[in-house]
């Protein structure tokens, strides 16, 4: 028995981190548009800052409609860093899809262009314009791939660390 609920659970939450990965494939649009436009970029922020709460009403729904309202920390925690994973497999497959067939070098030219747009500006510390160009270089050096690398292995660092406190108040004990 305890077997077929870990295994729903697991289900479950692939499912919810599907529906999770729709959201912040939605926040990664709106930061590539919000490059060029700051109603975008603020849309972006502010889907990135509920993003928490958006996973912690999934997770609440799932132990509401699955779980007779009572989820154990632990399975709370197991439940979001299992949606949390498979957001960012999501999110990286649609990452590399906009840089592999859409960006035709859009994204870097951006970037690197606010960097250099920083890095000459007068009234910046040296050493602070040290640090821009140098940040610049590293992002010069590098491919589309590792850039969508390094975005995946950062969603998997963090991501136990946030679900874990939104585990805290997903939790209901009987």
């Amino acid at each position: 028995m305890e077997e077929k609920s870990i295994k729903s659970l697991s289900e479950r939450a692939m499912y919810y981190g599907t529906i999770f990965g729709g959201v912040m494939i939605a926040a990664n649009i709106f930061y590539l548009l919000g490059l060029s436009s700051s109603i975008f970029s603020t849309l972006f922020l502010l889907l990135i800052l509920s993003s928490p709460f958006i996973a912690g009403r999934l997770a609440i729904n799932y132990r509401k409609s699955e779980q007779d309202n009572q989820m154990t920390f632990i399975q709370a925690w197991h439940f979001l860093i299992i949606m949390y994973l498979c957001a960012a497999l999501l999110t990286a497959i649609a990452q590399f899809i906009y840089f592999t067939f859409m960006d035709n070098g859009y994204f870097m030219s951006t970037i690197l262009q606010q960097f250099d747009t920083f890095a000459s500006m007068e009234d910046i510390d040296a050493t602070l314009r040290r640090e821009l160009t140098a940040t610049a270089d590293l992002l010069r050096s590098m491919g589309n791939r590792d850039i969508i690398l390094q975005i995946f292995f950062t969603n998997i660092i963090i991501s136990p660390i946030i679900t874990f406190f939104i585990a805290i108040f997903v939790r209901r004990n009987a």
